[in-house]
């Protein structure tokens, strides 16, 4: 659908200005949000917060309002529009109850961040495109996981009961030792007992998290390129089309310039 087929309310929801006070109104309602959980805040400005936080919570409402009834049926054809719809649903649904719960869901306004941004459309789309093969190395990384618990439990069960009691508190610790953080503490411990416990520990961060976690980016970042192709296509045809007209219009300036009768 081009520019010239869209009605008067589609280009105005669809303009660019249109979108910018939407994007604003979304971060002055993250910062409001989080302003409110500032005790000092919230019982000196709380009355003005609360009245901030209605009248954005309405604004939104008269945004999918005015998409709903420029697209109809249509809007909700989109998954980014349904999206959307849901999280202003959940607003108002958290702007009118009491309930402490179900105010707290209020945050996800910020999420809608995601719909007015394209190029943050693309990553998550990328990261649900991603779910399949991430699925598939994880189920892996689990098994290296276990194997490497069983194999701890029997060599170090024993001494350390704290750390390789059983399979579950070994595989909990080899957790830690997956994300780096702390993991020379729990193999110093190890190493009293055991001076060549750094041979498994070694073995199990090269291939658990030099090697396993690097195909999790490694994935990512495959699709995000896939996802990102048929954006730049886009913008590539929109840019030839762009110039077809130009050409176009070059010529029709040239054959009225002949017409014109020569100047005395």
């Amino acid at each position: 659908m081009t520019a010239a087929d869209l009605t008067p309310l589609q280009r105005f929801v669809e303009h660019r200005i249109f979108q910018v006070v939407v994007l604003a109104l979304i971060i002055i309602n993250a910062v409001v949000l989080g302003a409110e959980t500032f005790d000092g805040v919230d019982t000196t400005a709380g009355s003005f917060l609360h009245a901030a936080d209605r009248v954005i919570v309405y604004a939104f409402v008269v945004e999918i309002g005015m998409r709903i009834i420029a697209y109809r049926a249509a809007y909700f054809k989109n998954g980014w529009n349904i999206f959307d719809f849901l999280i202003v649903a959940v607003s108002i649904a958290a702007a009118t109850s009491g309930l402490a719960a179900l105010r707290a869901f209020r945050v996800l306004r910020v999420l809608r961040v995601i719909t007015v941004i394209p190029r943050m459309r693309v990553v998550v789309s990328a990261l649900l495109d991603s779910i399949p093969g991430i699925s598939s190395v994880g189920v892996v990384l689990a098994l290296i996981v276990y194997v490497f618990a069983v194999i701890g439990s029997n060599l170090y069960g024993g001494e350390h009961p704290e750390l390789f009691g059983n399979v579950f508190q070994a595989m909990y610790t080899l957790f830690q030792v997956m994300t780096l953080e702390g993991w020379p503490d729990i193999a110093g411990k190890v190493s009293q007992t055991h001076e060549r416990s750094w041979i498994f520990f070694l073995t199990f961060v090269l291939i658990a998290t030099f090697t396993m976690l690097n195909l999790f980016v490694a994935i990512v970042v495959r699709v995000v390129e896939e996802d990102s192709e048929p954006v730049v296509d886009e913008v590539i045809d929109g840019q030839k089309i762009i110039r077809l007209e130009i050409g176009a219009l070059r010529k029709d300036i040239e054959e009225l310039s002949k017409r014109l009768p020569p100047r005395p």
